[in-house]
Order: C-alpha cells, then sequence, then structure tokens
C-alpha cells in the first residue's frame, strides 16, 4: 500500500527536473511512496526525461507515472490533476526545480496524520549556489490565517478531495496554496509546521519573478474578494490604475534620476499592474465560483 504520493508539477523542465527526481531516489527511512510527474504542457524535453528516468533502475519510489495535464494550463490545475493520479495517504508537493533533501518523504509520512496539511522548511538558495537561508518558517503567517506553500506541502489526499482540491479560478501562478490553507482551517482542520521536511528552494531568475509577481497582483484582488479579514481594499479600477500610475512614475523618476532600475520599485509597479488586470477580471458583479474537483472520495 502506498503511503505517500510527490506530486511535481512540471513546465518546460528539462534541465532541472533530474536533480528533483535524483533527490528522490535517495530518500532514507521512507514508506512506500510513489511519484507523480504532472506535464503542464511542456514543449522541450521534460515527458522524454522523466519517462528515461523511470525506466532506469533502481528507484526509492515503488511506483512512478508521467500525467498529462496540457489541457488546462495553470498551476492549480496540473496540481488537481496529479491529486486524481494519486494513490497514497498522503499528498506530498513540490516543484520541478528544487530539491528534496533524504529524509523529505519520512517526515513528511510520519507528520501528516488525520486530516492535516502540512508545510515543510524551505532553504534557499541562488542561481550560482550561494545559500541564503530559511525562506520562511514553513508556515506564513498573514494578517488572517497562516498558510503553507506548495514548494514544500502536504496534505491529507481524502481531507483534500473532500475540500475541493486547488481552486482552478485562480490566475495560473499564486495563492492556490494560500487559498487551499485558508479554506481547510475554515472547515476546521489543523495546519503544522514540519521542520524535518527539508526543501533546497532554488530562487528564480528575473524574468520568472516579473511574471509570477504580476500574476500575484491579479491573485490578490480575487483573494481579497473571497477574504475580506485578510484584505479589505476595494479594488476597483479607477484605484488600481490610480495605484499603477503613481507606482509606474516612481519607478521612472528613479531610472531618470539614477539611470537603473530599482528592482523593489519595479517589483512593486508589476504588481501594480497585475492588480488592474485582476479588478477588470474580477469585478465583484462577476466574481468567478471556485472550480471544485470532479472527484469525490468514498465515505471514511
Amino acid at each position: 500500500m502506498i503511503d505517500v504520493s510527490v506530486v511535481i508539477c512540471a513546465l518546460n523542465e528539462e534541465r532541472r527536473i533530474g536533480r528533483q527526481l535524483a533527490a528522490l531516489d535517495a530518500q532514507i527511512d521512507a514508506p512506500p511512496f510513489e511519484v507523480i510527474v504532472v506535464d503542464n504542457g511542456s514543449t522541450d524535453g521534460t515527458v522524454a526525461v522523466v519517462q528515461e528516468w523511470i525506466r532506469s533502475s533502481p528507484h526509492a519510489a515503488v511506483g512512478m507515472r508521467v500525467v498529462d495535464a496540457s489541457n488546462t494550463p495553470g498551476i492549480p490545475a496540473a496540481r488537481n490533476a496529479g491529486a486524481r493520479a494519486a494513490e497514497g495517504r498522503v499528498l506530498a508537493y513540490c516543484d520541478a526545480d528544487d530539491e528534496v533533501q533524504p529524509g523529505w518523504v519520512a517526515a513528511i509520512a510520519h507528520g501528516v496524520q488525520g486530516t492535516t496539511i502540512a508545510g515543510g522548511r524551505l532553504i534557499a538558495f541562488a542561481s550560482d549556489g550561494t545559500c541564503r537561508g530559511d525562506l520562511y518558517g514553513g508556515l506564513v503567517a498573514t494578517s488572517y490565517l497562516p498558510h503553507i506553500g506548495c514548494a514544500n506541502a502536504a496534505v491529507d489526499r481524502l481531507t483534500f478531495l473532500e475540500v475541493g482540491g486547488f481552486d482552478e479560478s485562480l490566475p495560473r501562478y499564486g495563492f492556490e496554496d494560500v487559498d487551499l490553507s485558508w479554506r481547510m482551517q475554515e472547515a476546521g482542520h489543523q495546519i503544522v509546521y514540519l521542520p524535518d521536511a527539508v526543501v533546497h528552494f532554488f530562487l528564480s531568475g528575473s524574468r520568472a519573478s516579473v511574471r509570477k509577481r504580476f500574476e500575484l497582483g491579479k491573485g490578490r484582488v480575487l483573494m481579497a474578494r473571497r477574504f475580506p479579514r485578510y484584505d479589505a481594499n476595494d479594488y476597483t479600477v479607477r484605484s488600481t490604475v490610480r495605484d499603477a500610475g503613481r507606482a509606474g512614475g516612481c519607478l521612472l523618476r528613479t531610472l531618470v534620476t539614477q539611470r537603473q532600475i530599482d528592482t523593489r520599485l519595479a517589483s512593486q509597479a508589476v504588481a501594480a499592474a497585475g492588480r488592474v488586470a485582476g479588478a477588470v477580471v474580477y469585478r465583484k458583479s462577476s466574481i468567478p465560483p471556485r472550480r471544485l474537483l470532479a472527484d469525490r472520495p468514498e465515505p471514511r
């Protein structure tokens, strides 16, 4: 019987996913676990790399397979596709470009009991391999409730299905882990930190960070609509356009006076542009409903 289902979502990760797969082969003291790689529409050799790894031997995992999730782009949908294919008691999420440490699966199996959702320890590394220290303490505190991050997260599978999985109406990147964490806590489930479940987290390059910052700005508007205790701001089109203009103006003035881009101001401007997009897409009169998983578990 499989205890842990490791789900890795991948999009054009042929150059980096091998490191994560090798790390899963290096697991120690782990219970029976499977590895599910969800391909979210890769146009490079990601699938071929994974299939070659599956054909090689030996492996620490007792089951390995690729799931095609190319028809519905976006991380929330890909994570749900992995959950649907899973057979384990626990769903364990990690990213294709990171590196789980040898006791990761064992720590998750031990730490996730009952209807728990859990976050592990993330140690950040720059692209050149320089260690930047802990990214955050496993659970992220907010003005509302704490949440996990899906670069290192685990959840009881049946509970995950019962609460509806990840919200696929969210943007393609960002807030799916926050939304799941909050809905589970609102339903009475416990959230815990697993310090022994360690992942080396490799920071994104500047281009990827810009794209993610925009999506996070967009998602912030929808999260404020659904969780006003988290963010009570009224993100109207007018107010977000005004804020974006201010942010863009600050960035431009700094560029003119200092003759270089202030990365902090640039990040703020990109996020502000994302909030404009969110205000347009998620108007109060047309907030899209959550799209829950189609599957439902059998009664406990």
